[in-house]
């Protein structure tokens, strides 16, 4: 199933309706693309705070948190010396229990530390991408500007439920127009609990992202192999459908 909008509360919207219409608490697999645009809006506020109100009754982090957890908005508008801000914090953050199996920026930008090597694989698409001069020269090819989250040696256990990491892959898709698409790659989502904030996150990479290779975003994929409900109740999921679209 392909669902297109203009942002991210269109999209959400259009998924929890497909549900609620079809009485169902799971789609698979799932292609979500929202366009990116300086004129399309990325929130519809009243909705924003409907579901904060229903994630903070069921004990879920807010939308801003979930988005932080992919990008946090402080480096929104930084340059990469955010990076190493993060890095200075990380000791704080990794102490939430909400964190206790991995984090998506921390993943991103200090892959394998648990092996004493941090790789920031958003730098080095970066550099790969534009060169470095008197070192390297520009890489655009499109394997080289991939980044993973999911880690084999830590992700593959006998939990029952483990709940990160969903999302698997970031890739970095440039055009000959200058222009920069997003496609995250999830082995499950959950569309009432979580979805709405990694879609707000992954525009703020992309963006992110596209600023610092020259480039512009114009759009995010998110292809979902299995995007479940959550834990939303049905009724609350009409009476938003029947609010909002």
């Amino acid at each position: 199933m392909i669902v297109e909008g203009n942002s991210v509360a269109e999209c959400w919207l259009s998924l929890l309706k497909i549900m609620v219409d079809n009485k169902v608490n799971e789609i698979s697999p799932v292609v979500v693309n929202i366009k990116v645009t300086n004129d399309a809006p990325v929130y519809m506020y009243d909705l924003e705070e409907d579901l904060n109100a229903f994630l903070a009754n069921i004990g879920q982090p807010c939308i801003e948190t979930t988005a932080s957890t992919i990008f946090p908005e402080s480096l929104s508008h930084g340059k990469r010396s955010g990076f190493d801000r993060f890095d200075r914090v990380w000791k704080y953050v990794k102490y939430d229990t909400k964190n206790r199996n991995g984090h998506y920026f921390r993943r991103l930008t200090s892959y394998g530390e648990k092996y004493g090597r941090k790789i920031n694989q958003l730098e080095h698409i970066i550099d790969a991408y534009n060169g470095i001069p008197g070192e390297r020269k520009p890489t655009h090819r499109r394997s080289a500007l991939i980044a993973t989250t999911f880690d084999p040696t830590l992700d593959h256990s006998a939990q029952r439920q483990r709940g990160f990491p969903c999302l698997q892959q970031v890739c970095f898709v440039p055009n000959k127009k200058s222009e920069l698409s997003l496609n995250a790659i999830y082995a499950m989502q959950y569309l009432s609990d979580r979805a709405y904030g990694n879609y707000v996150g992954l525009i703020r990479l992309g963006v992110y992202m596209a600023r610092e290779m020259g480039l512009e975003m114009v759009e995010l994929n998110c292809i979902v192999s299995v995007l479940g409900l959550g834990k939303m109740k049905k009724s609350l999921a009409s009476d938003i459908v029947r609010k909002y679209c």
